[in-house]
């Protein structure tokens, strides 16, 4: 039952003025699009239905498949590799980007982690209650909510 908080509907409406081109994630909780943001890149897929292994019929809760393969949601489980091409788009924003905005993460996880090495733009801004290995990059680091944070930023 969780819903999306001020942060998610502060990137939609940063979308819908043109300064945000993606959003990246590692959540698989869909909250993005939830909000209403549109060009959300899962690298962990995300939670949003049920598909069967067998013969790809989708149900929007787990079930059990007449045909009797297995179900599961369409996420990368550890040992998994991630969707390939959602990598590729992923990285190409990252390429593309002029500033970028890591929030909510402490940059641990890899292969995502590893992605940041791609930013070549001017900005890197890290928004994150803890340290992260990458805030000597930062151009900017706020040490708070990330809700609270684009929340407030966007008001400006």
């Amino acid at each position: 039952d969780i819903k999306p908080h001020k942060g998610h509907y502060a990137l939609v409406k940063l979308e819908s003025i043109g300064k945000l081109k993606a959003i990246i994630t590692q959540n698989i909780d869909d909250l993005h699009q939830k909000a209403g943001s549109k060009n959300v890149l899962e690298l962990h897929g995300n939670i949003s239905h049920f598909y069967c292994l067998a013969c790809g019929k989708k149900q929007k809760e787990n079930f059990s498949c007449s045909c009797g393969g297995i179900t599961r949601p369409p996420v990368t489980l550890y040992g998994e590799n991630l969707d390939e091409e959602v990598v590729e788009l992923a990285i190409d924003a990252i390429k593309k980007a002029d500033t970028l905005i890591v929030a909510g993460t402490s940059l641990t996880v890899y292969p995502a982690a590893y992605y940041i090495q791609y930013f070549k733009g001017k900005n890197l801004v890290i928004i994150n209650a803890d340290e992260t290995k990458y805030d000597q990059y930062a151009t900017l680091v706020i040490r708070d909510s990330f809700a609270e944070v684009m929340s407030y930023a966007i008001q400006k």
